[in-house]
C-alpha cells in the first residue's frame, strides 16, 4: 500500500499532464476533499488518485472534465465523500491541537519580539499572573481550533464556481482573521489577574513560541500515521 506522502507527490507530478480546464476543475476536487476535516486523510488521497487517473484517461480521448464527472461536480464531490471511511477521533483531535499550538507558537514568538522591540527604548512590565497566562493560552488554542474550521469552511464555499470570485473569499477570511486578533485582544483585557505571579522575559517568549511551533509539527505527523 503506496503512503500517504507518496500518494500526495505523485498526484503533483501528475496533473502537470492535466490541460488548464480540467486542471481547475480537478484542483477544485483536490481542495474540497482534503478540506473535509471528518474523513480519513489515505484513503481521500486514494480516491482523489483514482479521480486524477481516471480524468487524465477522458483527457487522452478528448472529453472534458464536465463530461467525465457530470454537470454537477460538487454534488459527485459530496458523494465520494460520503462514502469514505471517517478520521479516527484520535487523529481529527491530534491535527486540531497541532493547528491550536501552532497559532500559540506564533502568538508568543510575536509577543516576545514586540516585547523586546520595546524594551530598547524604554522598561517593560515582565510579571505577569499565572492564572491569566494559562486562560489566555487557553482561549488562543480555541480560537485556533475554530478558525482552523472557519477557514476551511471559507475556502471550500468558493469553490466550484462558474465565475471563480477569489475577492470575496479574502474579504471573508480577512474579517474571520480580525475578529479572532479582536477576541484575542479583549481575552488580554478582560481575562482577570489571578494566581502566583511569575516574572518572564521577552527571551522566554520567543522560545516558548518556538517550542509550540515545534510541538505543531511534531503533533501534525503523529495525526498522520
Amino acid at each position: 500500500m503506496r503512503m500517504t506522502d507518496e500518494l500526495i507527490e505523485q498526484n503533483n507530478n501528475k496533473r502537470e499532464d492535466l490541460n488548464e480546464e480540467n486542471l481547475a476543475v480537478y484542483e477544485d476536487f483536490l481542495v474540497y476533499v482534503r478540506t473535509d476535516l471528518r474523513i480519513d486523510e489515505h484513503a481521500s488521497e486514494e480516491v482523489l488518485m483514482d479521480l486524477l487517473d481516471h480524468l487524465l484517461e477522458g483527457q487522452q480521448y478528448g472529453k472534458s472534465a464536465a463530461e467525465v464527472f457530470g454537470s454537477n461536480p460538487k454534488a459527485y464531490a459530496d458523494e465520494l465523500i460520503e462514502n469514505l471511511p471517517r478520521e479516527k477521533k484520535r487523529s481529527s483531535a491530534l491535527f486540531a491541537i497541532s493547528q491550536a499550538a501552532g497559532l500559540a507558537g506564533w502568538f508568543s514568538l510575536t509577543y516576545g519580539v514586540i516585547n523586546l522591540l520595546i524594551s530598547l527604548f524604554k522598561p517593560i512590565e515582565t510579571d505577569v499572573s499565572l492564572g491569566h497566562l494559562l486562560s489566555l493560552l487557553a482561549v488562543i488554542m480555541g480560537i485556533g481550533f475554530v478558525g482552523v474550521v472557519l477557514f476551511f469552511k471559507i475556502i471550500r464555499s468558493t469553490l466550484f464556481k462558474a465565475k471563480k470570485k477569489p475577492l470575496g473569499g479574502y474579504v471573508k477570511a480577512g474579517l474571520a482573521g480580525a475578529g479572532a486578533f479582536a477576541v484575542m485582544m479583549l481575552a488580554i483585557i478582560l481575562i482577570p489577574e489571578f494566581g502566583p505571579v511569575i516574572s518572564i522575559e521577552w527571551w522566554m517568549y520567543i522560545i516558548g513560541g518556538l517550542l509550540l511551533l515545534a510541538a505543531s509539527k511534531i503533533i501534525s505527523s503523529f495525526s498522520r500515521k
